[in-house]
């Protein structure tokens, strides 16, 4: 990629400037004297910083960085009087803690963040006059830089941080490049950003020449770039994602168009050569090929798999193995590896759908009794471990991943797990998605904590990887690691959270009665969710009032408790009814202590934005919603929620629901254990106890015991 070329601040003072910041990166901290006035902003910010930062760590290395920086470092640079742009770095330090102070109030950033935003903020100042800002800012993380470029918004340097961080955002998520690659400010990256539209959002540019747009066609004419070339030729039509994933295949005279759709023809065979290729190219020594439409043929895979196999065998779930499995019958191993990939339990879009608990599990075994002749690390070195991690991270959803182990060798799992931990601070990610990542690795290595030798393994790889996080006081990956670092060797007690063993009334009540909402959607599956509901409510417990657009249901015996429920389907729409309910219940000075989602995943946003600090249970009836709990329990770690990994079905909701308020009225504590062997015992049939197995209730969430034990919470 060509450099940024930046204008940088006029700065006064640089020798001494940066003489002294040198000097001050190797204080130690002691008595410090305030240099601002006392009662101004300035050091009100700063008081108020400090004293909400260390609320939430009792690191003593954390405190010292955190006084040596407001207490020395910011006083200093006040009192050297320095001017950027004509504007004293007094006002751009209380500009700074403004942000960052709100930044840790609204959870946006962890307070552990902040020593290394701070020295991130010292290292721009520096570097702008050096002209260094590019080197700098493609190692810094995308949350940092998104709070840095508004702490400099307005000077020449936020105008440049602003470039380079957008830069990066395009590059990440290629949808934004159509709207910039026009921009003067990007000419000189053209050819990268016309790349990253192609390989990452290939349907985007396609339709743009197949539009006539002049601007594409001038591009894709002048570009030598092979991925370029290989996408640009695939017209945009009926079989555009049939033919996409062979593209290179197609332009290196591989196969033909004509033959491609011949393939289609038997699902099987497609599939296996749509397999084969995908793994042909990730194991390419050629850089650009072995990138190639990394993430679009992971999606088509989903794709792929839902519409071939997994659609099937979920519609046949009633029906006995021989035939509810018999479109896998003549799969090859790799195929089900594929098959494993695509049908996991994380959030999919698009109309896909995971595959069920017994579903996933039936092909994990056969996928294994096809490898067993070769083993599994001879399959794993074959395929060049495609997409372990992603492998990895759905078998751990489903508790597979210490059977994994006995069919490696630890020696091998511990390297590819090595590669999984090391990508973890990816510098593109926001610090929620490493935290949730952070998540999902925790519960693959609590999994695998008993076999002794990967543990030691891991162990000593981590304490040589943390030491680059000591280096630069990034406080969150220390603690992120030390804890994977517990629980390899057994010290976490994440089996033992007293806080999430037990639902209590007293823990939901609020002013003597305790406030519960569900929200609806506009579809079709809304209003038979929303009538099931409705009759739930016994007569003889519960009395009701309809106010149009929501209806209340309040206990009338036992416990005080109320239930407001907007209806789907008014005139006024979903969201409209949703916030008339939640104003009628401010108005009524109650305070909500339950929220339940009802609706579909695409849904499951709106609902996760209404939900406040004052929530202690919340159920998230909606596929795949657990990969939503962490924005839960940030704004409340207290919390005890109900999600499930796999399908979200009323068959399952309407019984857990009308038991849960059912008991909270009946004054009836809810132990979960006890709670979820009474509700196993509710569901019968194989296909309901399917469904609730994937149903993961508050006191088994591992991953967010450990973030809780890392972060203090």
């Amino acid at each position: 990629m060509h450099q940024i070329q930046f204008n940088f601040w006029s700065v006064k003072k640089v020798k001494r400037t940066l003489k002294l910041l040198l000097l001050l990166s190797t204080l130690i901290p002691g008595h410090f004297k305030l240099i601002a006035q006392p009662g101004d902003r300035y050091s009100s910010l700063q008081t108020n910083l400090v004293e909400a930062t260390k609320k939430k760590t009792t690191d003593s290395a954390f405190s010292q960085s955190i006084n040596r920086f407001y207490y020395k470092t910011c006083d200093s640079l006040v009192q050297e009087n320095l001017t950027f742009d004509d504007k004293p770095v007094k006002e751009i330090l209380i500009h700074f803690f403004e942000i960052s102070l709100n930044k840790i109030n609204s959870r946006s950033m962890g307070a552990l963040q902040l020593p290394a935003l701070n020295r991130n903020f010292l290292l721009t100042i520096k570097a702008h006059e050096k002209g260094t800002l590019t080197d700098l800012y493609s190692a810094i993380p995308v949350t940092q830089t998104e709070i840095l470029q508004s702490v400099f918004n307005g000077s020449t340097t936020g105008d440049s941080i602003n470039i380079y961080a957008q830069l990066r955002e395009m590059l990440y998520d290629p949808f934004y490049i159509t709207s910039r690659i026009y921009l003067p400010q990007y000419v000189a990256y053209r050819d990268t950003l016309l790349y990253e539209l192609a390989n990452g959002a290939p349907r985007v540019l396609a339709e743009k020449l197949a539009a006539g747009d002049t601007f594409y066609e001038s591009l894709v004419k002048h570009s030598k770039d092979k991925t370029i070339k290989a996408i640009a030729a695939i017209k945009p039509g009926k079989y555009y994602d049939i033919i996409l994933p062979f593209s290179m295949a197609i332009r290196e005279k591989r196969i033909t168009e004509a033959e491609i759709l011949e393939l289609a023809g038997v699902p099987g065979d497609y599939y296996h050569a749509f397999v084969t290729e995908a793994v042909r190219l990730r194991n390419s020594n050629d850089p650009e090929l072995n990138s190639f439409l990394k993430q679009p043929i992971a999606e088509l895979n989903r794709k792929f798999a839902n519409h071939y196999y997994i659609k099937e065998i979920n519609e046949l779930h009633q029906l006995p193995n021989n035939i509810r499995f018999r479109v896998l019958d003549s799969l090859p191993a790799i195929d089900l590896y594929f098959l494993l990939l695509g049908g996991g339990s994380e959030l999919i879009i698009g109309g896909s759908s995971a595959l069920y608990t017994s579903s996933f599990l039936y092909v994990y075994k056969k996928f294994l009794a096809e490898v067993s002749a070769e083993k599994l690390n001879h399959f794993m070195d074959d395929i060049g471990y495609f997409e372990f991690d992603r492998f990895i991270s759905n078998i751990s959803d489903y508790g597979l991943v210490d059977d994994l182990v006995h069919h490696l060798p630890e020696v091998k799992l511990a390297n590819m797990l090595e590669h999984y931990l090391a990508s973890l601070p990816d510098l593109q990610h926001t610090d929620n998605t490493i935290i949730l990542r952070a998540m999902t690795l925790a519960e693959i290595l609590f999994e695998t904590r008993h076999h002794r030798d990967l543990g030691l393994l891991l162990v000593n790889w981590i304490d040589n990887f943390k030491v680059q996080f000591v280096v630069q006081e990034n406080f969150m990956y220390q603690r992120i690691f030390e804890g994977f670092r517990d629980i390899l060797q057994d010290k976490g007690n994440y089996e033992t959270d007293k806080i999430y063993e037990s639902l209590n009334y007293d823990r939901l009540v609020n002013n003597n009665i305790a406030v519960q909402v569900c929200f609806f959607y506009d579809d079709e599956d809304a209003t038979s969710s929303f009538r099931n509901q409705m009759l739930s409510f016994s007569k003889s417990m519960w009395s009701n009032e309809d106010h149009g657009n929501y209806i209340v249901f309040s206990s009338i015996r036992g416990n005080k408790m109320k239930v407001y429920m907007n209806k789907p389907g008014t005139e006024q729409g979903c969201e409209a009814s949703q916030l008339e309910m939640l104003h009628a219940i401010e108005q009524q000075k109650y305070e909500i202590t339950s929220y339940i989602h009802r609706g579909h995943s695409y849904y499951l946003q709106s609902s996760l934005d209404k939900i406040k600090p004052s929530a202690k249970f919340v159920f998230l009836g909606s596929c795949g919603g657990y990969n939503q709990v962490l924005q839960v329990f940030q704004l409340n770690p207290d919390v005890q929620i109900i999600a499930t990994r796999g399908v979200s079905t009323k068959l399952i909701n309407d019984p857990l629901l009308e038991k849960i308020n059912n008991d909270i009225v009946n004054k009836k504590n809810i132990n979960w254990d006890q709670f979820w062997k009474e509700c196993s015992a509710l569901f019968q049939s194989a296909h309901l106890k399917d469904l609730f197995s994937s149903y993961i209730p508050p006191n088994k969430y591992t991953g967010v015991k450990y973030i809780r034990k890392v972060f203090n919470f």
